[in-house]
């Protein structure tokens, strides 16, 4: 091994500065610390970074006592959030960890002074890279010159680093999405090897990992090594589906939503609607979600019949609708959608809220005593109606044309 160390800028990072109080704090207590993880790696990239992870060679007791503002949010880990003017910081203990037995999380930790050791467990050569408050980097397993090469790696052995926690598989692959680089062969050979353990992880863990190759800027990469590695195989409702898989991946639009990735996904397999429900309730969708690619789904298909009108509109809100006329393009279709706009600024109503009569409004025009199952057949008469342009949304118009057509007796 290596301990190449490289000279970098963390003074022009605004979050490395906010957090250097805390990484001085612990050094002047007599202990190491370092940043490290995928901060140190895109400042390396020259990526924005969102968030900084600190580790240490003090222990959760000693991080606590130099600190008047803490959270043990893992401290059986040996991780102590740290509140610092406003900000908060994950500080972790250089640790070792025991066995996997779950292929999640170790079965023991054990508290260590070494850096190396610490940066001997992570997943790959490119995230177990550290930089002190010199700005110095240290990398023990060559992950600058993995960087350097657009190359994921395994640190060590990947048969083993995929044993530990099997969702490393998929974050190799992700990380060909997200970074544009490739896997290296012996880890590409550990994920089809060991495929099958991935299906003993949390469907949501994976879902995660999925929707992030989704919305990563090298998607067609990410796609291409989940297929040929095999791991969509591990994947609930994916077995059968590697030519979807690809298409979804090689569909020409630069920055698809999860949405419309889902509805790819399902317009390709040719899947019902109680298919596409059964399908997305396995990878734990929300309601909300499913309700959304349905939707969309629904008016992708009726868009393939024919042109956007009042009707069409008002069951698909705009901003899904613009989505779906990118679907059409891409499709082959052509695009319409400044159509689309003049047909959405002529919606009479976007919803049944948007009728100037409510219920108890019908319910006093037909001179009822009370509620009952005619008051949604007439509103939903109306909604047609309005729609249909044959009938202004007006109340005093409204009143008389419930006069006209209906009565008590229904």
């Amino acid at each position: 091994m290596s301990d190449f160390k490289r000279k970098v800028d963390i003074q022009s990072v605004p979050l490395f500065v906010s957090a250097l109080p805390v990484l001085q704090t612990l050094k002047e207590a007599g202990h190491e610390a370092v940043f490290v993880g995928g901060s140190v790696r895109d400042l390396v990239l020259g990526k924005e970074i969102s968030d900084v992870d600190i580790a240490t060679s003090a222990t959760p007791e000693e991080v606590k006592s130099l600190f008047s503002h803490t959270v043990d949010v893992g401290i059986e880990h040996g991780t102590v959030l740290v509140l610092h003017h406003h900000d908060s910081y994950e500080v972790t203990t250089f640790r070792t960890e025991g066995t996997y037995q779950d292929f999640r999380h170790p079965d023991s930790v054990t508290f260590v002074r070494s850096l190396e050791e610490d940066l001997m467990r992570r997943d790959f050569t490119i995230n177990a890279l550290a930089v002190n408050d010199r700005e110095e980097i240290v990398d023990y397993f060559n992950g600058i010159e993995d960087l350097e090469h657009g190359i994921i790696r395994c640190v060590g052995n990947p048969m083993e680093r995929f044993n530990e926690d099997a969702l490393r598989m998929m974050r190799a692959v992700r990380f060909t999405g997200q970074l544009g680089f490739s896997i290296e062969s012996d880890t590409f050979n550990a994920v089809r090897t060991l495929k099958a353990n991935l299906e003993r992880v949390a469907v949501e863990r994976m879902k995660v990992e999925f929707e992030k190759m989704i919305l990563s800027p090298h998607r067609t990469l990410a796609f291409k090594a989940f297929v040929e590695s095999e791991l969509y195989q591990a994947c609930p409702d994916f077995k059968e589906a590697k030519e979807t898989l690809l298409k979804v991946g090689e569909f020409p639009l630069d920055k698809p939503t999860i949405t419309q990735a889902w509805i790819l996904f399902v317009y390709y397999e040719r899947l019902s609607i109680p298919q596409l429900r059964k399908v997305l309730k396995n990878w734990k969708s929300s309601n909300d979600q499913i309700s959304t690619v349905l939707t969309g789904y629904r008016t992708l298909l009726a868009r393939l019949e024919k042109e956007w009108d009042a009707f069409l509109a008002y069951e698909c809100p705009e901003d899904l609708a613009v989505e779906v006329e990118q679907l059409l393009a891409g499709i082959g279709r052509v695009e319409e959608l400044e159509k689309l706009k003049t047909v959405y600024q002529q919606l009479p109503i976007r919803s049944m809220k948007d009728i100037q009569i409510d219920g108890f409004g019908v319910k006093e025009a037909l001179g009822l005593e009370k509620m009952g199952p005619i008051i949604g057949e007439v509103l939903q008469a109306l909604q047609t109606e309005i729609l249909s342009g044959r009938l202004a949304n007006e109340n005093t118009e409204i009143v008389s044309w419930i006069r006209n057509n209906f009565n008590e007796s229904k």
